[in-house]
């Protein structure tokens, strides 16, 4: 009886011990440097005082809280589970949080997206606040000036719980809208330049060139950093360098003092990023039509609207453009070169992986569309075609929808069975010597097949990011600044199509042998 006694009083012990600080804040009646009152104390301490709505002077362990307002919300990052970590501060005067039983629930507070009231009363003035918590890293860009010519100049900070303890990272910046269609959109996309210092934001790789997607015609918030995580881990598996593609983090935007929802932001497809040498060059498919010669064109214009564009180098030469003619010629316009000579062009590695990656993700809008086009310079004077995704929405299962009311996709199923998705190079290809090609494609699935595409994982996959969407609260946040007009999409669409898709390439692929 003794020992059982001496257990039970040790697990008391040890959950005293872990949930110290939890505990000692409530005593104290602090929660993150606020004090915890209820709201009929509140009312006394604000009586008499001036009754103010507006941004006021809090901080979050010293930088910068983002501020909606429109509905005089802040925004507090925290760390999915554990205690509330950081501190508040006014200057002027003391802050006060109206009791909520939800304090006690901080992560069941996040995934119900609970408001919260905060006070900052001082010696003549009372300010409110609604308050939420969110589990996902929150950046603010903030307009000093515009230069006339669609170019936003002014700051960027973020304040991410994961990477940065908290603590604002901060520079001047510009940022314009980007996107062909997508430019269009209510909830824009941006390109933002950080012109103060390079950063490493959200854990990627230090740089001052980034990209804000939308992700408003993404379904669910979730095909397009699916499919990036998907293509790395398939590229990295391969001898080829610097075809990996970039990593994407989500993150919770406010864009001059309204709140946008959720964004991916994202690394550039650049020379950097692709481990390019000065000879090399790079292409970016914009649509899928055979080129005309208009078409090979570096500049974007109202009157000059080409299917590629070079962005390396910078320098335009007609030299240049010659191995995209060669690459173009062999495999969309002439035809008349053999099957040797298309294969000598592509790095076969590079296209056996982009074609299998594209089946499974049953990408029809990243068949030529979509696609850099990095040019490897051989010694002997020749170019190799390496291919890297980029715009990954219309994917697993979605395709594109020309009605705005369902943000221009929507989910069917029939793409679970479809057979579309081969590149235009490899289908060329496959046609001269299905024996060749076809044992090629199915000799890397089964590789693949052993680890990297399985249902586990994809689904585990799916799951990590559905979780985190929804338990950061940003899921919800998100659909109210922009509701769905229609019931468009489901999280078990995505799980219909992993199931399905695996089945059907594996009988299709194992068929090519």
């Amino acid at each position: 009886m003794k020992k059982i006694w001496f257990m039970l009083a040790s697990v008391v012990v040890l959950n005293l011990y872990l949930n110290y600080n939890h505990i000692r804040e409530f005593l104290s009646g602090d929660v993150m440097g606020a004090k915890v009152l209820s709201m009929e104390e509140i009312d006394e301490l604000c009586e008499g005082r001036e009754e103010i709505r507006g941004e006021a002077p809090i901080t979050l362990n010293g930088g910068k809280i983002a501020y909606d307002e429109e509905q005089n919300m802040l925004l507090i990052p925290q760390k999915l589970q554990g205690d509330f970590e950081g501190r508040l501060w006014a200057g002027e005067g003391r802050l006060y949080l109206a009791w909520d039983e939800g304090l006690e629930d901080k992560d069941g507070s996040m995934r119900e997206n609970r408001v919260f009231r905060l006070f900052h009363i001082t010696d003549t003035s009372c300010w409110m606040y609604n308050v939420y918590f969110t589990g996902m890293p929150v950046m603010e860009i903030r307009t000093a000036r515009e230069d006339g010519q669609g170019e936003f100049l002014g700051d960027m900070w973020v304040v991410d719980p994961y990477h940065s303890a908290l603590q604002n990272q901060s520079c001047t910046a510009s940022w314009h809208k980007r996107g062909a269609t997508s430019a269009n959109y209510e909830k824009a996309s941006y390109r933002l330049t950080l012109t103060g210092d390079k950063l490493s934001l959200l854990g990627m790789r230090r740089d001052d060139d980034w990209i804000l997607h939308a992700l408003y015609d993404d379904d669910g918030l979730i095909h397009n950093k699916l499919s990036y995580e998907v293509w790395r881990e398939i590229a990295q598996s391969n001898d080829v360098p610097g075809d990996e593609g970039i990593s994407m983090e989500y993150v919770e935007l406010f864009v001059d003092g309204r709140y946008q929802g959720v964004y991916g932001l994202s690394e550039r497809i650049d020379q950097k990023s692709l481990q390019m040498e000065q000879e090399d060059v790079l292409y970016k498919c914009r649509d899928q039509v055979p080129p005309g010669e208009d078409d090979f064109y570096s500049e974007l214009t109202e009157e000059m609207n080409p299917v590629f564009e070079m962005k390396y180098p910078k320098s335009v030469t007609q030299e240049a453009w010659e191995p995209l003619r060669l690459w173009t010629s062999i495999f969309l316009t002439d035809r008349s070169y053999s099957f040797e000579e298309g294969k000598e062009i592509l790095d076969m590695e590079n296209a056996v992986d982009y074609n299998l990656f594209n089946l499974l993700i049953c990408g029809m809008d990243n068949i030529m569309k979509n696609i850099y086009f990095r040019a490897d310079y051989q010694e002997d004077g020749d170019y190799r075609f390496v291919k890297i995704p980029w715009d990954l929405n219309m994917t697993w299962g979605s395709s594109w929808i020309d009605d705005i009311s369902c943000n221009f996709n929507r989910y069917q199923e029939k793409n679970i069975d479809s057979p579309n998705g081969w590149t235009e190079d490899m289908y060329v290809l496959y046609e001269q010597n299905p024996e060749e090609i076809g044992g090629l494609l199915a000799g890397r699935w089964e590789q693949l097949r052993e680890g990297i595409i399985t249902k586990e994982s994809l689904l585990r996959k799916a799951d990590t990011e559905i979780e985190y969407l929804r338990a950061s609260g940003a899921a919800v946040r998100n659909g109210q600044r922009w509701p769905p007009q229609n019931d468009y999409w489901k999280d078990e669409y995505l799980y219909e199509y992993i199931d399905g898709r695996i089945d059907f390439l594996d009988e299709y692929i194992g068929q090519m042998r």
